[in-house]
């Protein structure tokens, strides 16, 4: 990550809420958030936050604070705590470089790579996906929170009154697939596994496994043994 988190710009960031997560997290939307990535990551504004709601806690929600950058961009995962009524400390931050590149740092406190690896995945993906859906014409219903309501959150430096709320509509998502895979030749399809990367400087960077090609070419299976052993 780069310089401190703008407590002023986090407060006046405009909210995309997506509500429907069994279709956030479907694998059209994968397929849309992968067609994204060439080049660099563009954001509807200079800072912004994605939230999503967690179906089997209706009250939780994830939220990822996103900030453009230099470089591309920045963002910091959190989690609605409902049972504390609070929101939990920093889970992951994560710097998206060009062509699908992420770099991702948990907290320092988590060293359980089963629970720091769905947390990563989590941070990376969210942005990924919710980039997709805004790349492509998702209805957007605005709504303003209610002035009864505002007192409350101002207390906390909240300045933003209006959100957005997705609707994520599946044939829309599917006609833009259709149009951006027509666009260029494509090799036969293959999946490209997602790795770590380990760069000259020491820093490791996690590129994500994604779909590749076009299937009516011909597809590429590749199978692979995963043996458990130490992290070193």
């Amino acid at each position: 990550m780069g310089s401190e988190i703008d407590a002023k710009a986090v407060a006046t960031a405009p909210i995309y809420i997506f509500p429907d997560s069994r279709r956030f997290n479907s694998d059209d939307v994968e397929r849309l958030a992968t067609s994204n990535l060439g080049g660099t990551l563009k954001l509807p504004h200079p800072h912004c936050i994605f939230e999503l709601q967690d179906p089997d806690e209706p009250e939780a929600c994830l939220a990822s604070y996103a900030r453009a950058t230099e470089a591309g961009v920045d963002s910091c995962l959190f989690r609605f705590l409902p049972e504390r009524n609070c929101w939990s400390d920093l889970m992951a931050a994560v710097e998206f470089l060009p062509n699908g590149l992420a770099e991702v740092m948990g907290h320092p406190k988590e060293q359980d790579p089963n629970h720091y690896a769905p947390t990563f995945e989590a941070a990376t993906s969210m942005v990924w996906r919710a980039l997709g859906l805004l790349s492509i014409p998702t209805p957007l219903a605005e709504h303003q929170l209610s002035p009864l309501r505002r007192r409350s959150f101002a207390k906390d430096g909240v300045r933003g009154w209006n959100y957005r709320v997705a609707d994520i509509q599946p044939h829309i998502i599917a006609s833009a697939l259709a149009e951006r895979s027509g666009s260029h030749a494509s090799p036969r399809w293959h999946i490209r596994r997602g790795h770590w990367r380990t760069l000259a400087d020491g820093r490791r960077v996690f590129v994500r496994e994604c779909e590749v090609g076009d299937i009516a070419r011909g597809g590429v299976i590749k199978d692979y043994q995963v043996n458990g052993g130490e992290l070193v």
